[in-house]
C-alpha cells in the first residue's frame, strides 16, 4: 500500500526586519488549498490564503516566548518589505505551478 502524505519540499527564508527569523515555505499548495484560494472575495484575501497554507511554520513567538500561529492577524504585524517578500516567494511559486499545469488544462 501507497501512504498518502504531503510530499512538498520546503525551504527557509529569513526576514530583513528580524535578524534570526525563519520562515519555512512549501514549494506548493495542495488541491484542497487551492480550491479555498479560489474563492476568495478579493486579491488581498487570496494573497492573506496564499501565505496562510504556503508557510508551514515559523519561529516567531510573543512577548511570554509562545509559538505565534500564522494567521492574517500575525501576518499584519509584519513590515511591509517583509510581506513584500514573502509575496515574491508565493508568486514565484504559483507560477511555476501553472507552469506545471498538463497542456489539456491550459485550454
Amino acid at each position: 500500500m501507497v501512504v498518502l502524505k504531503d510530499v512538498r519540499k520546503t525551504v527557509v527564508l529569513p526576514l530583513p526586519s528580524y535578524p534570526g527569523s525563519e520562515v519555512v515555505f512549501f514549494d506548493g499548495l495542495l488541491f484542497g488549498e487551492m480550491k479555498k484560494i479560489g474563492e476568495a472575495k478579493s486579491d488581498i484575501d487570496r494573497g492573506i490564503m496564499v501565505l496562510q497554507n504556503l508557510i508551514k511554520s515559523w519561529n516567531f513567538t510573543n512577548e511570554k516566548g509562545e509559538k505565534m500561529e500564522i494567521n492574517e492577524k500575525n501576518l499584519n504585524q509584519l513590515p511591509l518589505q517583509d510581506l513584500q517578500l514573502l509575496m515574491e516567494r508565493a508568486n514565484k511559486i504559483l507560477e511555476d505551478i501553472s507552469k506545471k499545469k498538463p497542456e489539456s488544462s491550459k485550454k
